[in-house]
């Protein structure tokens, strides 16, 4: 079983939380784009919080998929065919949504749909993915140990 280096450990759990400082900030984008009410400056904090959030969230997901084709993993069996394909759709969709994210705030905001839609399938994604690590967990097979810091071989 192949280990995570620190820096790919940190990655995953800085993105981990960007996504939830995500989540909780989108509710002020519309706030901020209502027609009828001047936006409160809490929310246009939050809007620029959400969209430089955002764009980090894009330059650490290529970074990490750099990290991933750097490692170059064999994959053997169909498990490692489902892992790899799940974390390469979670890059995707993440990047996609930071580049959308991007196209959305500063050129033309009628891709927001695309924007919102990529949301959707990064929950899915982001569901497969907890339901495997849920899985690792109570087959107590030592992947979910791999992740935690402070485990870790050097970057």
């Amino acid at each position: 079983m192949s280990k995570y280096s620190s820096l790919q450990v940190t990655i995953h759990w800085v993105v981990v939380a960007m996504i939830i400082l995500q989540w909780s900030t989108a509710g002020a984008i519309p706030r901020t784009h209502n027609p009828l009410l001047p936006p409160a400056e809490w929310d246009l904090f939050l809007h620029m919080i959400h969209n430089y959030c955002g764009m980090g969230i894009g330059a650490l997901v290529l970074l990490r998929m750099a990290l991933r084709l750097r490692q170059r993993r064999r994959i053997s069996r169909f498990s490692d065919l489902v892992a790899a394909t799940v974390h390469w759709g979670l890059y995707a969709s993440l990047a996609a949504q930071a580049a959308t994210g991007v196209i959305v705030a500063y050129f033309w905001a009628p891709a927001a749909w695309s924007h919102k839609a990529l949301w959707n399938v990064t929950l899915v994604l982001v569901g497969l993915h907890v339901a495997a690590a849920l899985w690792h967990g109570v087959r107590r097979d030592g992947v979910i140990g791999r992740m935690l810091p402070g485990r870790r071989i050097n970057s």
